[in-house]
């Protein structure tokens, strides 16, 4: 069965080769990574904003904030390996976000001033691909948490089944089932077939 079109970020590969291209001084370089990791990281955020988080923070807030951060410090990024950038990437998000909760619950404050948006490309914060997007938020809204945690668990973060299942304190056999499970509910929303878990 084919996977519903479920997101992720753009070819290690590419994205290399365009941090090389910035680093030699093309401008360019950093628009094109930019639009490259815009709709895959925005999701990020969006499915990581805890419903209490989300009366404060804007999710477009938060990855403007991670973004300038990550133009900031990209020179000095170190490649070690596949994934690393991702990770790298993904551990700037969620350290805004804590940074945020911890504000929030410590002080009880609105949200703070608004970003500094000067070194973003000139291009508002939104979905390009709105409608795949939104579709799939409203389908993994649909789905029971267990299921919508092992999906993004899977696809967005890409832990293996068996690095899932070590997080969550479950079988490998039990989180390829319950994966199967929700990418054929996902499957039924968004109009798509499913397929198995590939571990």
């Amino acid at each position: 069965m084919s996977d519903p079109q479920l997101p992720g970020e753009p070819p290690e590969s590419e994205t290399l080769a365009l941090l090389q291209q910035i680093r030699a001084g093309d401008g360019e370089g950093w628009r094109v990574l930019y639009e490259r990791y815009h709709d895959p990281l925005l999701f990020w955020v969006r499915m990581h904003l805890g419903a209490s988080l989300r009366r404060f923070l804007q999710s477009e807030d938060v990855f403007q904030s991670a973004a300038v951060e990550w133009l900031r410090d990209l020179e000095r990024f170190e490649y070690r390996g596949e994934g690393s950038l991702q990770r790298y990437l993904r551990r700037l998000i969620l350290n805004k976000i804590r940074d945020r909760a911890d504000f929030y619950a410590a002080e009880k404050r609105r949200p703070a001033e608004p970003l500094d948006e000067d070194a973003l490309p000139d291009t508002a914060v939104a979905y390009r691909d709105h409608e795949t997007y939104e579709r799939l938020e409203r389908a993994l809204a649909d789905l029971p948490e267990e299921l919508r945690e092992v999906v993004l668990l899977h696809k967005i973060e890409g832990l293996s089944t068996k690095e899932i299942a070590a997080r969550t304190g479950k079988s490998d056999d039990a989180v390829r089932k319950s994966y199967s499970r929700a990418l054929a509910r996902l499957a039924l929303r968004m109009g798509g077939d499913a397929e198995g878990a590939d571990g």
